[in-house]
């Protein structure tokens, strides 16, 4: 009986151990996806990234701003890896891409690293438009980019008899919009104009 018992003792202590928070990676109607003025036809891709809860996102991908009476995003980051490196304790969990006509995504049942079992998890979704298969080939290629808000959910836990049913997000997520990225010459320019303004503005 003691062996028998000792023997379940080590199936399952390891199992435990290496057990993590599960979700659904999908959304609903309430939060799409969706692009400034509007998606185009080449699709579109997001990405879960999560990290446990209460850990600080000091350094946010980028910042919505307006400009030329457009919504335009401007990236911090030229790299995923560098935006990760900037914020410890972040994980990329995986990517998907999106129904264009919908702004639905499907990315099916995930497993999120670090995350105890059935544990709270923050995540945030990033996204960019075009058949790009990462957020650095996108950046590159001055694609639309977008993240969402910081946001907050429970994750299933496999370690259970039978194990709980992992945690769609689609009750949580509440949405992101992808939006044009300036190109840096377009920056260039601008400043430029400012500079020859303020010129000729103190020559009258």
């Amino acid at each position: 009986m003691k062996k028998a018992f000792a023997l379940v003792v080590l199936i399952v202590t390891p199992t435990m151990a290496f057990a993590q928070g599960t979700v659904i990676f999908q959304n609903n109607s309430a939060g799409l996806v969706t692009a400034y003025p509007a998606l185009p036809k080449s699709g579109a891709s997001v990405e879960l990234i999560a990290a446990p809860h209460g850990t600080s996102l000091p350094n946010p991908l980028g910042t919505y701003v307006p400009q030329d009476m457009l919504l335009h995003f401007i990236p911090d980051y030229s790299s995923l890896s560098g935006f990760l490196a900037a914020n410890p304790g972040w994980v990329s969990v995986a990517t998907t891409g999106i129904a264009v006509s919908a702004g639905l995504f499907s990315g099916g049942e995930q497993t999120i690293a670090s995350i105890a079992p059935g544990a709270n998890a923050d995540y945030i979704v990033i996204g960019w438009t075009g058949s790009y298969a990462s957020f650095d080939v996108a950046f590159a290629a001055n694609a639309f980019l977008g993240e969402s808000a910081l946001l907050t959910t429970a994750t299933g836990n496999p370690t259970l008899t039978p194990p709980s049913t992992p945690v769609n997000l689609n009750t949580t997520f509440t949405g992101i919009t992808l939006a044009p990225t300036p190109e840096l010459a377009s920056f260039a320019l601008a400043g430029l104009g400012a500079l020859m303004l303020m010129f000729f503005r103190r020559r009258r």
